[in-house]
């Protein structure tokens, strides 16, 4: 019995040792993300385009530009459409749920097993609000059919069109929608950088699209087959209580898979500032066709948000008392030359680990100017570069009053007006006349020089006679 005792303790104090370890090893690999660097380190996602969308500053990207299937991330811009078509008091109206917009799953054949919320055809009871919900939570692709449905007039191919319009009005040059849904099509594609701009749009516009996309859980109406009401779930493991991939600081977006896209997820979370990722493209099968468990998508976006969060902050890049150069006065009163500093602060999100050095900052000014000078004259302009790419354009400006020295003033006006044409036209003139007057008086003295020695003679030679 004793022995028994012993080894039963022996293997409850080696599970204990396990889970310990267990713990501790996921502690240690959650420390080590925050070193995580994506320059050098893997990045599983094809495409990437990660931005602070505090201060615009795009953090991390690859691929950003190239076009990939979004898969189910396509509902985000239905559900935009939906929600500027939509009043706040239309969200509790009923909506229609024909047959038409099931079809589209039962004729195709890749489109066998969409993702759905349970929804029957000729439900009578739903309303946009829970079309909403369905569309952004588990990513029911039966619920964009049925927005696109309605908002589109019977039209789904109408709302289709309202979608590319949307697309191209918010500069989303990549970007092509052939359905609402996001099921693959080879022409239903888009790329990183377009997808955050929709994102950002929909943040900055809809109040209520970060409601949805945060919620984990929603409550549908009854149906026939769930006659008491069911839940319906987000995709979005970052959300998910208890999951491996659960951020606390993480409250949207939207994920999308298929074969073809990959793993996709467009995400934001808050930590102090607010950043949007989207991921495109990340493994979603192993070489020999099995799926993979890992979902390198979220295994990304934690990363990412990690290294974002613990490796960036708001720095002052360039203080404006700060001396940059300095511009020669001329005909200053009390000083010949005016410092010039940078006309405002400037506040950047920096990794933390650059020093000041790691900034470079090229400026061009005047040689010199001229007094008076005020304090605050633009004098010149400096460019702020960070990784050989200019981040801030700056003018600079004076630090000082420098007041004109009114003597030196007159010897220069002087000196312009001696080398002005009209001046030495005017001074050649007056020497041709003083030459032609001192001529003039030269032969006027000779003839009158003579006429007195004649009349001399004259007078002499009359003397004489008498």
């Amino acid at each position: 019995m004793k022995k028994i005792l012993r080894f039963a303790s022996a293997l409850l104090c080696g599970a204990m040792l396990l889970c310990s370890l267990s713990v501790t090893a996921f502690a240690e690999n959650d420390d080590e993300v925050y070193d995580f660097d994506p320059n050098t380190d893997k990045i599983y996602s094809e495409a990437v385009y990660m931005v602070n969308t505090d201060t615009g500053d795009v953090v991390y990207k690859k691929n950003e530009s190239k076009k990939m299937y979004p898969a189910s991330t396509t509902k985000i811009m239905t559900c935009i459409i939906a929600l500027e078509h939509l009043s706040e008091g239309a969200l509790s109206k009923k909506v229609e749920v024909p047959y038409d917009c099931f079809n589209d799953f039962y004729e195709d054949p890749n489109y066998s097993d969409p993702s759905n919320a349970a929804i029957e055809p000729l439900q009578d009871n739903l309303t946009y609000k829970d079309c909403l919900y369905a569309l952004m939570l588990p990513s029911a692709c039966e619920a964009a059919n049925i927005l696109a449905y309605n908002i589109g007039g019977g039209s789904i191919t109408k709302f289709i069109g309202m979608m590319n319009e949307k697309a191209k009005e918010l500069g989303c040059t990549g970007t092509n929608f052939v359905n609402a849904h996001g099921l693959h099509n080879d022409n239903n594609y888009t790329t990183a950088e377009d997808l955050y701009k929709m994102t950002k749009y929909a943040y900055d516009k809809f109040p209520l699209f970060k409601k949805i996309t945060s919620t984990y859980e929603y409550e549908m109406p009854k149906n026939d087959a769930n006659p008491s009401g069911y839940s319906i779930y987000s995709t979005i493991s970052l959300l998910r209580p208890g999951s491996v991939y659960e951020y606390e600081y993480a409250y949207g977006t939207k994920t999308g898979t298929t074969d073809e896209a990959g793993r996709c997820l467009v995400s934001a979370a808050k930590n102090q500032y607010n950043y949007i990722l989207v991921t495109l493209g990340a493994p979603v099968k192993d070489k020999n066709g099995e799926y993979y468990d890992d979902w390198y998508s979220m295994i990304d976006a934690l990363n990412l948000y990690k290294w974002a969060f613990t490796n960036f902050e708001m720095a002052t890049v360039v203080n404006k008392d700060e001396q940059i150069t300095e511009v020669k006065v001329e005909m200053g009163e009390s000083a010949t030359h005016v410092i010039l500093t940078p006309e405002n602060d400037y506040t950047a999100l920096m990794p933390k680990s650059v020093k000041e050095s790691g900034v470079q900052k090229v400026f061009k000014a005047y040689e010199s100017v001229q007094a008076p000078v005020k304090k605050g004259d633009i004098l010149g302009v400096m460019d702020v570069k960070f990784k050989g790419e200019t981040i801030a354009t700056m003018n600079l400006v004076a630090n000082n009053n420098v007041a004109r020295s009114d003597v030196e003033y007159y010897i220069e006006k002087a000196k312009d007006e001696f080398d002005k044409p009209w001046f030495k036209v005017s001074a050649v003139g007056i020497v041709v006349l003083l030459i032609c007057f001192i001529v003039t008086r030269t032969i006027e003295n000779s003839k009158r020089r003579k006429l007195a020695s004649k009349e001399k003679r004259r007078f002499e030679s009359y003397a004489k006679r008498r």
